[in-house]
């Protein structure tokens, strides 16, 4: 097998900012590979066994707002050169294939698409996200020349379609979805800034209006226990659990209310993945595995997915666990931050009922208040739980620090896509919010 377990005892902090510099290096070798167009955006450099080698509209604007935190001249011309597309073909040529998703076509470099098909919505969202941070650190005169019409071709496109099924993050099931609501609300609050700024009162009310209608609508998602990640659904995959990373990849994109890291509600989506995936995957039970790592987390329980054909058994994601990492260190940010006392209640007394190692029961109405040695306490062990799940990386990635798509449930190796691109970036943001400056 040519993958191997680092097995090397490595202090935590010196590896996490170690991988990081691998992370980055990675990333921006899947961006205009050798043979593409310029702005091509890999989501990985395989091109067989699977077949990785396009660009999601969705990967790359997420990538890409890593490149943009990064911002400096060195990584401008990849900036310039970005062109979001939801799928093509790496001469540019839109993609025909079975997935539900945008099928766009470039009509010239970095500047106009003409959009064909729209299954998938979450992909203008996160290209808008991206496109306004990489406004807010451009000169005005680029922003008004280049950013301004895909910027408002996106709003507007969300305020039209924000309450039509469509396909998930994943590409696997048609309805409402949670993922893809978050997003849209976090684009159209950033929007309604953006066309204030830019002197456009009218698309500013419409895109605050319909942000506040997208909000009720998402409160709708919890069903009890946890946020569902789709209603209304219409068809492909019907995930009966309710459960998926999505929501909470959402929700460290977004964090917006009603639903950011550290509400009851999303610690108790958190709490009920955890519980999922640390029965299902061997890695997670066997005892020849390290006990300081955390739970290895998939995408959700049902996927049949293992890197390369459906019909099998899934497994966990680098991108996933690294997502449960960055919502720990988003939500203990988010307390520090808002210096608020947290108390214990029947929602999210499951989360903090593991996270103490006590039963929910014994624990609810205890509160912790900011600023007490109690506070703090729980602070440090939202960041050694955190810590866990990136352990968990370091456990799985290949020793040379690459990470794939996926890493086997029962061996641990890794497989699926090589060097996903996803995974890079979901690395940083991860660490990005561990160092106290997350991805806003």
């Amino acid at each position: 097998n040519r993958y191997q377990y680092n097995n090397e005892q490595q202090g935590l902090n010196e590896w996490i900012e170690q991988e990081k510099d691998i992370c980055w290096n990675e990333l921006l070798r899947n961006i205009n590979p050798p043979g593409t167009i310029r702005g091509f955006v890999a989501a990985s450099p395989s091109t067989n066994y699977p077949d990785y080698f396009y660009t999601w509209t969705r990967d790359a604007a997420l990538v890409m707002r890593v490149v943009v935190e990064n911002y400096n001249e060195e990584v401008k011309r990849l900036l310039h050169d970005y062109v979001a597309s939801e799928i093509y073909h790496q001469d540019g040529s839109g993609y025909d294939g079975s997935w539900g998703r945008y099928v766009i076509r470039i009509l010239s470099v970095a500047k106009v698409i003409l959009l064909l098909h729209t299954p998938q919505n979450d992909g203008p969202a996160s290209r808008a996200i991206t496109l306004m941070l990489l406004a807010n650190k451009s000169d005005n005169s680029y922003v008004k020349k280049t950013l301004i019409t895909p910027i408002y071709r996106d709003l507007d496109y969300i305020i039209d379609v924000w309450l039509t099924p469509c396909f998930d993050l994943f590409e696997e099931s048609e309805g409402l979805h949670s993922y893809t609501l978050l997003v849209m609300r976090r684009a159209l609050v950033d929007g309604a800034k953006f066309a204030s700024k830019h002197g456009d009162s009218r698309r500013a009310a419409s895109y605050a209006q319909v942000s506040e209608k997208i909000r009720d609508r998402l409160e709708k998602f919890w069903e009890g226990d946890s946020i569902v990640v789709t209603q209304e659904h219409t068809g492909g995959l019907y995930k009966s659990s309710g459960l998926d990373i999505s929501v909470l990849l959402g929700v460290n994109q977004a964090g917006l209310p009603p639903f950011t890291p550290g509400c009851d509600k999303v610690l108790a989506t958190a709490h009920a993945l955890e519980q999922a995936f640390e029965t299902l995957y061997h890695v997670n039970t066997n005892n020849a595995f390290p006990d300081h790592l955390g739970v290895a987390i998939g995408r959700y329980p049902e996927d049949t997915y293992n890197g390369y054909e459906s019909g099998k058994e899934g497994n966990p994601w680098f991108l996933a666990t690294a997502g449960m990492a960055e919502l720990y260190y988003r939500a203990a940010l988010e307390w520090k931050t808002d210096q608020s006392s947290i108390t214990i209640n029947d929602i999210n007394g499951p989360f903090f009922g593991r996270l103490l190692t006590q039963e929910p029961q014994d624990i609810i109405g205890m509160t912790f208040h900011y600023g007490t040695p109690e506070f703090n306490t729980l602070i440090n062990k939202m960041s050694d739980a955190a810590d866990r799940f990136m352990s968990r990386i370091q456990y799985h990635q290949r020793i040379n620090g690459s990470l794939s798509e996926q890493f086997n449930r029962y061996t641990g190796f890794e497989q699926g896509a090589r060097d996903l691109t996803w995974s890079y970036a979901s690395f940083i943001t991860a660490t990005n919010a561990r160092n106290g400056h997350p991805i806003q």
